[in-house]
């Protein structure tokens, strides 16, 4: 019997575990699709403003999030997926967003980096991926 309940409990243990950890990856996403959506929604409004994307062709989420916060285009600052609380500007917290353009600056992709492995997880561009659909 005490057998039983001792498997019982492990079971029910390790379920709760697997049903927590699937619904904190779902948050995960969400929280990083906002994000994502909200900052290419100011590069957009940047883009109309200054006649091309931000003028360099490789930043960080923590640079392209202050340019566009600078240029007053985003506010308020999106939450950080990764430390869950509203992105800070001081170069201390986790950041895998990645922006890049062209030579030109007429095209623009946003990629968020798996942390672990580097891996693009999801992408939005002005060329094939305007969208997260």
């Amino acid at each position: 019997m005490i057998r039983r309940i001792l498997w019982l409990t492990v079971f029910v243990t390790s379920l709760g575990w697997l049903i927590f950890d699937g619904l904190n990856q779902v948050k995960k996403e969400a929280e990083m699709r906002t994000m994502l959506l909200s900052v290419q929604s100011a590069l957009q409004d940047y883009h109309v403003d200054q006649e091309r994307y931000i003028p360099r062709e490789k930043l960080s989420g923590q640079e392209i999030i202050s340019v566009l916060s600078d240029f007053e285009f985003l506010d308020p600052l999106p939450l950080n997926p990764w430390s869950g609380k509203t992105w800070k500007l001081d170069g201390k917290e986790p950041d895998h967003l990645v922006y890049e353009t062209d030579p030109n600056f007429e095209t623009y992709a946003l990629k968020v980096l798996d942390p672990k492995t580097g891996k693009v997880l999801m992408e939005i561009d002005s060329e094939e991926n305007p969208s997260l659909e």
